[in-house]
C-alpha cells in the first residue's frame, strides 16, 4: 500500500512537469503519461490490469463524471451564434463523415457488428481541445482559424459522447440495431436525464450563495455532480447525458436565466466562480495524469494487428478531414491554416474514457474497442504534433498546395502585380517595397 500511495506521488508530479514541458516544447504530456503506463505494464509486467479489481472500474466512472461535467462546463451556447457558418458545417459534416468512414474500416478490418464499429467512429471522431489549445499556442495562424478549431473540439466532444452513449445502449439490448427501438430508448433514457439535469441545474444554482457559507463548500458542488450521476441513473435516465446537460446548466447558466427564465429572481441564480472552476481544473488534472498511465498500463502490445488498425485509423481520420476543410473552410483561410485544420485533430481523454467505460459495459467485444481506441490516440496525438511542427517550421507547403487547391496561398502579395504604376518595382522582388508603393 505505501509503494502504490508513493506510486501516485510521483505520477502526480512527472504529470505537472510533462504539462509544463508541452508549454514549452509543444510535447503533448499524454504521450509521455501512456509510454509511461505501457513501460509499467505490457513491457517490465510491473502491474497488470488485473491488479486494480473493482477499483479500476469506480476509477474509470469518476473519470467520466469529471469529463463529462467539464465539457458541459466548458461548453458556451453562445459559440453557436457565431458559429451558424463555416465552423459549424466543417465541424457537423467532418463528424459524420469520419464517423462514417471508420465505422466502415472498423467493420472490414475486425469483422465486428455494426454497432460497435459505429461506436469506435464516434469516438474516434471526436478532437481533444486539451491538447489542441496548447499546440495552436505555438503556431502563427490566423484569428479565425483558432476560432474555428476551439469551436470544433467543443463541439465534436459533445457529438461524441451524444452518440457514442446512444449506441452503446442500444448495443447492451443485444442484436441488430433497430432505428425504431434505438430511438425509443435513447429518447427516454436521454429525455429523462436532461429533464432531470435541467432541473437539478437549477436547484443548484439558486441555493449555491447559501452552499458556500458552508464550511469546505467548494467541494460540495463536485459531490452534488455524483449525485446527479447516480441519482439520473437510478430514475431510469442517463447518468452520463444527466452530467453533461448539468454542466451545459451550470456553465450557461446567467444565458439561461437572461432568455428563457425571465421570472425568475436573477440574483439567486448564479454561476460557479473562478475558484469553483479551479478546483474542477484540479480534479480534471488528476484524473487526466492517471488515467493516461492506468491507460498505457492496459495496452496489450501482444495484439500487433490491433495496434496496426489503431495507427490506420488514425490516419485515415487525417486523411480524410482534408476535403472537408478544403470545401467548408471559406476560400479567404490560406493553405497553411487549412493544412492546419487538418492536422488538429488529436484524440484525448473523452475518447479515452469512453473507451474504457464501453469496455466494461461490453465485455466480449469491449476489449478490442478499448485497444483500438487507445492505439488511435496515441498514434493521432503523435501524427498531430508532428504535422503541426512540420508546418510551423514551413514544411509541408505540397500538402496545402494539393489539397487545398481553392484557398488562398500564404504569400497572399501575389496582389503587387499591381503596382505595374510603380515602375520602380521589378516583378522579381515581391516582398519588399511593393507594399508601401501603391499608397
Amino acid at each position: 500500500m505505501t509503494y502504490a500511495i508513493l506510486f501516485i506521488g510521483i505520477l502526480l508530479f512527472l504529470g505537472h512537469i510533462f504539462s509544463s514541458l508541452f508549454e514549452k516544447t509543444r510535447l503533448p504530456d499524454v504521450l509521455p503519461l501512456m509510454i509511461l503506463g505501457i513501460l509499467m505494464g505490457p513491457v517490465l509486467k510491473v502491474v497488470n490490469p488485473a491488479s486494480f479489481g473493482e477499483a479500476g472500474q469506480i476509477f474509470t466512472t469518476l473519470a467520466l463524471i469529471v469529463v463529462l461535467f467539464k465539457s458541459g462546463l466548458d461548453f458556451r451556447i453562445l459559440s453557436l451564434r457565431g458559429a451558424v457558418g463555416q465552423g459549424l458545417l466543417l465541424t457537423t459534416v467532418c463528424f459524420l463523415l469520419i464517423t462514417a468512414i471508420i465505422a466502415f474500416l472498423t467493420q472490414w478490418a475486425l469483422g465486428i457488428p455494426q454497432v460497435y464499429a459505429l461506436i469506435i467512429g464516434s469516438i474516434v471522431a471526436d478532437n481533444s481541445t486539451a491538447i489542441i489549445t496548447p499546440m495552436l499556442a505555438k503556431l502563427q495562424v490566423a484569428k479565425t482559424t483558432k476560432t474555428i478549431l476551439f469551436l470544433e473540439a467543443n463541439l465534436t466532444g459533445v457529438y461524441s459522447i451524444v452518440l457514442a452513449l446512444a449506441l452503446l445502449s442500444a448495443a447492451s439490448h443485444g442484436g441488430t440495431v433497430s432505428a425504431g427501438m434505438l430511438a425509443a430508448d435513447v429518447l427516454k433514457s436521454f429525455g429523462i436525464g436532461i429533464l432531470f439535469a435541467l432541473a437539478a441545474g437549477l436547484f443548484w444554482m439558486s441555493i449555491l450563495n447559501r452552499v458556500r457559507r458552508l464550511e469546505n463548500a467548494i467541494s460540495l458542488t463536485f459531490a452534488f455532480v455524483l449525485l446527479v450521476y447516480s441519482v439520473s441513473g437510478l430514475i431510469g435516465g442517463d447518468g452520463a447525458i444527466a452530467t453533461l446537460a448539468f454542466g451545459v446548466v451550470a456553465g450557461n447558466i446567467r444565458l439561461i436565466k437572461r432568455l428563457w427564465l425571465p421570472k425568475l429572481d436573477y440574483q439567486r441564480l448564479i454561476s460557479l466562480n473562478s475558484g469553483e472552476k479551479d478546483f474542477f481544473d484540479e480534479i480534471e488534472f488528476i484524473f487526466k495524469t492517471l488515467f493516461f498511465v492506468y491507460m498505457g498500463i492496459c495496452i496489450r502490445l501482444g495484439r500487433i494487428d490491433l495496434l496496426a488498425i489503431g495507427f490506420m485509423l488514425a490516419l485515415a481520420k487525417l486523411i480524410f478531414r482534408a476535403p472537408v476543410v478544403n470545401y467548408c473552410i471559406s476560400r479567404n483561410i490560406t493553405r497553411a491554416d487549412c493544412s492546419v485544420i487538418m492536422a488538429m485533430c488529436p484524440n484525448g481523454l473523452v475518447s479515452a474514457v469512453l473507451a474504457a467505460m464501453i469496455a466494461s459495459q461490453l465485455p466480449k467485444e469491449g476489449a478490442v474497442i478499448q485497444d483500438v481506441i487507445y492505439a488511435v490516440i496515441f498514434f493521432s496525438v503523435l501524427l498531430s504534433n508532428l504535422m503541426s511542427f512540420r508546418i510551423e517550421k514551413g514544411g509541408l507547403k505540397w500538402v496545402g498546395k494539393a489539397l487545398f487547391y481553392r484557398h488562398a496561398e500564404e504569400t497572399e502579395p501575389a496582389e503587387p502585380s499591381r503596382p505595374a504604376e510603380g515602375q520602380d518595382n521589378p516583378p522579381a522582388s515581391p516582398p519588399t517595397g511593393s507594399a508601401d508603393q501603391p499608397s
